[in-house]
Parts: C-alpha cells; structure tokens; sequence
C-alpha cells in the first residue's frame, strides 16, 4: 500500500512543477487590437454577407457578418497581416424539387466580384496592430 502513495505524491508534485513551468506561455495575453470597419462597392454598401481576416504567415481568422449599413465588428483580433475576403451569404437552393434535398449556395450578389470571394484574388489587405481600434473601410472596384 505504500509504494502506491508514494507513485500518487510523486505524480502530483510532478504535475505541480509541470503546470508551474507552463502557466507562464498559457496565461500571456495575445497582442491585440479592435478591429471594425466598412465593406463598399464601387463607394455603395455591400448590406449582406460576410468579412473574414485570413492571417496566411502565422495562422488565425478573424471575421463579422455585415450590417445593413455595409459595417462590421470583428471585436479583439491578433495583431498580424492581413488578407481579407469578402464573401456573399449563403442559401438554401431546392435544385431537384421532390427529388433531393435542398443544398447551400452563395446568394447572386452582383456587388461582390469573384476576385474578393477567394485569398488568392483578393487585393484587399489590412495590418492589425497591438492595441487601439482599427477603422477599415474597403472599397470593392471590377
């Protein structure tokens, strides 16, 4: 029985320097900063879909849906660089009425040009950096 106990505690101290040793790089706060903005076409609001910030060095996504107004808020994002996408929202399309079930498409939006939708068109670019609010405004041309 006593060997047991004393497995137990060595286990536990371990795991208390271990976690000690960790908690460190775990509790460090990401460099941020608030992030919203405007999404126009040709200088007009684009009222529907949505904006996603794709950071292609380091990883991580940050996006907002747009308002009626063409504004969104993305709220706390990690600093880095930008590519940014533009994409319609999706709808239900019932293509075979009765025969399959109905499948998700983008909604026809004329005031999102294709070169938007994907990160390896997109000229739209935005750097986030730490602290602060950043105001972006991106104005979509053919």
């Amino acid at each position: 029985m006593r060997p047991a106990l004393d497995v137990r505690t060595s286990l536990a101290v371990l795991l208390a320097v271990l976690c000690t040793i960790a908690a460190p790089g775990c509790t460090e706060k990401l460099k941020t900063g608030k992030v919203k903005g405007k999404v126009t076409f040709k200088g007009q609001p684009v009222t529907e879909g949505s904006v996603t910030f794709l950071n292609l060095t380091e990883g991580g996504t940050a996006g907002a849906d747009l308002k009626s107004d063409g504004t969104f808020d993305c709220g706390e994002v990690v600093a880095g660089e930008y590519v940014v996408v533009v994409n319609p929202p999706m709808v239900m399309v019932d293509t075979d009425p009765g025969k399959t079930p109905p499948s998700p498409e983008e909604k026809n939006m004329p005031n999102i040009p294709r070169k938007f939708r994907a990160q390896g068109s997109t000229t739209l670019k935005a750097k986030v950096e730490m602290g602060g609010n950043h105001d972006f405004t991106f104005d979509m041309k053919p």
